[in-house]
């Protein structure tokens, strides 16, 4: 890699320091005495099943960020009270893609990702839609007129079915969420719904197939199945069938300290309008997407000395990843290690290798405290690089890059048409194993960037193999 290069990465990956918050946590709401709640509580009670009768002793229960029982056919949510009003990331991606449905793969994102917040009301839970379009310091007065020029939509009503002795918390049937054409959560937009000739989700063969709980997401994967007059394959069959994975994630208690976007300096951002500010307009607000790096030794990380992040950035490899190219991915992957250490962190990016059953059992792809390198086996000649970020202040919180296998074919031929003339490796039918490892090494790196926050720079040049390269 050029030294050019290296200072540009540099100054690029410098952001990942500085910034400044605007955001406050909410304080309690909760202003009844406690002699008061507890006589309402216990009133309450009265209005519901038993919990019991509901979570039954045939129950299989995954305990996590909320608890999930499995009663028979049946699966219902376990909120405690803690949880209501938080806000939660929910990020929509299709787990089974069926063919010529869109240009992409198993693992890629339906739609946008949303944030949402569970509340209750009386004897039901809402399940509210958020935005952080328009935002203000809550602690300022102007705050509630944003609230009230921003109306948080219902998305689905929830009847509650018991609550536990304690009354912390409150238990929701979910499965009819999961089962229906709720556009939050939905496979198809409405272009594909108009190609495909979409008459009606069919709810009866429509189902959950599993619900799972992780400290800090919860993971539900279901089959949405349409009746559709023109289906992308299996036309005959008159029908449509994805498998999709809904994760509700958690947004962190202490929102990062966010930083400003500069346009000298590319990186994907958000927009806000900041209400709060003392301008007289609307002043819209543009932050960076970063991956939260904090010093172990701030003294010394001061005094220029290289440090280790408190969290470092780490990417595990898909267990479905052949050997052959497990060591190239990796290498590609810790290529970005030289730029963090002239932004002052050692051991700043890491990969591993997916931990055997015995290592780890509860290790899971799915589960947003990893980021993975997924990977589909599709025709795409392709590889994507997505993140899922915190939309109040940038912070990313996880990736998984989309890695296709097919991409090799891709690079095959970009490479034999921009180097064979000059380059007796370039001229093979199939090349060797070492020139296609450094080729996947080059789109790992490359893809590892988008990950970091950092769009496509088309002037961008890498060395491989002695030559260089462009990749679009």
């Amino acid at each position: 890699m050029k030294k050019n290069s290296i200072y540009f990465l540099t100054i690029v990956l410098s952001i990942l320091i500085a910034g400044c918050s605007v955001f406050k946590a909410p304080s309690s709401k909760k202003d009844e005495s406690s002699e008061n709640a507890a006589a309402k509580e216990e009133e309450k009670k009265g209005d519901f099943t038993a919990y019991d009768e509901v979570i039954t002793e045939k129950a299989q229960t995954d305990s996590g960020l909320f608890i999930i029982h499995k009663v028979e056919e049946n699966y219902y949510f376990e909120l405690p009270d803690t949880l209501l009003e938080r806000e939660i990331l929910l990020v929509s991606r299709i787990s089974g893609l069926t063919p010529n449905l869109s240009f992409g793969g198993a693992g890629m994102k339906a739609r946008s990702q949303q944030v949402i917040r569970f509340q209750r009301k009386d004897k039901q839970i809402l399940l509210r839609h958020v935005s952080y379009t328009n935002v203000a310091d809550m602690e300022q007065p102007i705050y509630q007129s944003v609230k009230n020029n921003n109306f948080e939509p219902v998305i689905q009503s929830f009847k509650i079915q018991t609550i536990a002795e304690d009354s912390s918390t409150v238990v929701i049937e979910a499965d009819d969420f999961f089962t229906s054409d709720i556009p939050l959560i939905s496979a198809l937009n409405d272009s594909q719904r108009k190609k495909f000739k979409v008459k009606r989700l069919d709810g009866s063969r429509s189902f959950v197939q599993h619900m799972r709980s992780y400290p800090k997401n919860v993971e539900v994967r279901h089959v949405l199945t349409y009746e559709a007059d023109a289906p992308p394959a299996d036309a005959e069959a008159g029908t449509l069938s994805l498998e999709m994975n809904q994760s509700m994630i958690v947004l962190p208690d202490e929102p990062m300290m966010p930083r400003l976007a500069d346009n000298r300096v590319g990186y994907f951002s958000i927009e806000q309008y900041d209400y709060g500010m003392n301008k007289q307009k609307a002043f819209q607000r543009e932050y960076i997407t970063k991956w939260q790096l904090v010093p172990k030794d701030k003294e010394a990380y001061a005094r220029g000395e290289l440090v280790e992040p408190v969290k470092p950035i780490v990417y595990y490899l898909d267990p479905a990843t052949p050997m052959e190219w497990r060591p190239y991915l990796k290498q590609g992957i810790e290529d970005w290690q030289k730029a963090f250490e002239n932004a002052g962190f050692k051991n700043a990016i890491i990969a591993k290798d997916p931990p055997s059953e015995e290592e780890d059992p509860e290790f899971s792809p799915e589960d947003v405290r990893y980021s993975v390198i997924r990977y589909i086996t599709t025709p795409i000649q392709n590889a994507q690089g997505p993140h899922v970020h915190d939309p109040r202040t940038g912070e990313i919180l996880e990736s998984d890059i989309l890695w296709y296998h097919n991409v090799m074919n891709l690079l095959r031929n970009w490479y034999l048409v921009q180097t064979a003339a000059a380059n007796p490796e370039a001229r093979n039918v199939e090349f060797s194993e070492e020139l296609m490892g450094q080729l996947i090494r080059f789109v790992a790196a490359h893809e590892v960037g988008h990950t970091l926050g950092l769009p496509h720079n088309w002037g961008y040049q890498l060395r491989l193999s002695g030559r260089f390269i462009a990749f679009t």
